[in-house]
């Protein structure tokens, strides 16, 4: 098909090509050789879209592509960088928020602009302040969302060189309610390189707009353009993951819509790693895989995401207390047209939030398991308090779920030390879980990696690194059949969310002993 307007998408290690639409523009990719119909992309491509991802962690974008995303820029021709696109485009972004040291990645300087960190995860409404080829309709709103860890942009002094094109209005930053305007898009002094934070800004019709009438072309053409997209979408979704040459089977899978809800006895049980495991390995199976967070920090999903090539969706954020996106039910009833297998990863321990008396209702991730009826699987860590003491943690753990009329159904023990278990020790495990009623569903042990900062997620993170080694993970060590067999369809349940946390607090004054 001949088109008139050719616009790139990067599509390298480490970048998310299928987190939004687009505006259902890309028609071309553009991998490590920089080529586009074997030809350098600067001299095919009238525009190049640079996606979000961990592009400057993962370190992908070799010379070639750098000096054809510069030619294009010198050449006057359209380039767009989002999230981390945007890192990439910028003098040097300071990853690593959690990280002993500050971690500095340099950008090409096409935009004069430093980040800096700052947690943004908001809905956000958006204003244009400043004339691109998005869009010259200064005071016009849009809207979309945040998705970052180091989204501070700082301007220089002398902003002679590059000019505020987007201005967020976000609610929460670094994990407090903070109402600010934030600074989410910047061109340079020409206008044809533009960066932006804000996700599904080109899913905006005003914004296609804008880039068709800056391309000069006319709806025949944006016709033609989406077609070759469709078949450009299909081919990236055909592989899980990006240059893995892994592709979901083609074989029969249930189709009726099954879900389950991951909680684990605290933080940093690895929820995150062994959800994304999981999703890439369902999706390899050939089950359509969907992510729902609760809560308001979606960058948890993004690692499962990524392998499983879905979207970002207003769906993918339960709201609990006053964090998150959409109602449980609103989530689910949207999620559910779209996928045949959901995960749910919880907030924190199960528990977290059920004393708290300020906040609104549902305010854990046990209330809203309650109002699902949904099959709970349970991660706990072995690592500090030894196979004995984690088997305990978890062992009371369901017990006090049951008490309280969830259904807790599976467990993940994570990284434990099994090498002095004994037949007889693995039998008493596997007897104590039947005898609570829940099925051990995997011995996860304490996994090394030989790049142990691109695994940790605010340090220096490398999707590509974190979920591939996380689907390997699974595969060898989770029941996958299992796993499928747990899953339930959701059922509404109208939960009294005052009663419920009333017998909560009964059963901590009662609660006396592991077994009833």
């Amino acid at each position: 098909m001949s088109l008139r307007r050719r616009i790139g998408l990067i599509y390298l290690s480490g970048t998310l090509p299928c987190f939004e639409d687009f505006g259902n523009l890309p028609t071309d990719l553009v991998r490590e050789d920089g080529l586009v119909d074997g030809k350098p992309a600067s001299e095919v491509l009238d525009m190049l879209i640079i996606p979000s991802g961990s592009l400057l962690e993962s370190q992908s974008v070799n010379s070639i592509v750098s000096d054809e995303i510069l030619k294009m820029a010198k050449a006057g021709k359209f380039v767009l960088g989002v999230g981390s696109g945007f890192q990439l485009l910028a003098k040097r972004t300071v990853v690593g928020r959690l990280a002993a040291s500050s971690i500095v990645r340099e950008g090409l300087g096409l935009l004069d602009v430093e980040f800096n960190s700052l947690i943004c995860t908001d809905q956000v409404k958006v204003n244009v302040v400043g004339q691109s080829f998005l869009s010259d309709s200064v005071g016009l709103e849009v809207s979309g969302f945040h998705c970052h860890t180091c989204g501070g942009v700082v301007l220089p002094v002398d902003v002679d060189d590059v000019k505020p094109v987007l201005v967020s209005h976000v609610e929460h930053v670094n994990y407090r309610k903070v109402p600010q305007d934030l600074v989410s898009g910047v061109a340079n002094k020409a206008g044809n390189v533009v960066g932006v934070l804000v996700h599904e800004l080109l899913d905006q019709s005003v914004i296609v707009e804008g880039i068709v009438k800056s391309l000069g072309f006319d709806l025949l053409d944006l016709q033609e353009i989406r077609k070759v997209n469709a078949l450009l979408v299909s081919e990236m979704k055909g592989e899980i993951g990006i240059n893995t040459n892994i592709h979901p089977v083609n074989a029969e899978v249930r189709r009726l819509p099954v879900m389950v809800l991951v909680t684990a006895v605290g933080s940093g049980s690895g929820k995150t790693f062994l959800v994304t495991g999981m999703a890439g390995a369902l999706r390899k199976r050939g089950y359509d895989v969907g992510l729902i967070k609760l809560g308001g920090d979606v960058r948890d999903s993004v690692p499962a995401l990524y392998l499983v090539k879905g979207a970002m969706r207003r769906y993918c954020s339960i709201k609990i207390s006053e964090s998150g996106w959409s109602s449980v039910w609103e989530s689910i009833n949207q999620a559910w047209g779209e996928h045949n297998f959901l995960f749910v990863e919880g907030a924190m321990s199960a528990f977290t939030g059920m004393l708290n008396s300020k906040i609104t209702r549902p305010a854990s991730t046990l209330e809203v398991a309650a109002s699902l009826d949904a099959p709970i699987i349970v991660i706990v860590t072995c690592d500090k308090e030894g196979v004995e003491g984690g088997l305990v943690n978890v062992l009371n753990y369901v017990n006090v779920l049951k008490m309280l009329g969830v259904n807790p159904v599976g467990v993940i023990l994570n990284k434990m030390s099994t090498s002095y278990l004994t037949e007889d020790d693995k039998q008493t495990i596997n007897q104590a879980f039947k005898n609570v009623g829940v099925e051990l569903i995997g011995v996860v042990p304490n996994v090394k990696f030989e790049q142990h900062n691109v695994m940790v997620p605010e340090v220096d993170i490398c999707y590509e690194a974190f979920s591939t080694h996380a689907m390997d993970v699974v595969e060898r060590y989770i029941n996958l059949d299992q796993l499928v067999q747990l899953a339930q369809a959701p059922k509404q349940v109208n939960v009294d969310y005052v009663a419920f946390v009333e017998k909560f607090k009964k059963l901590l004054i009662n609660y006396s002993c592991i077994f009833p």
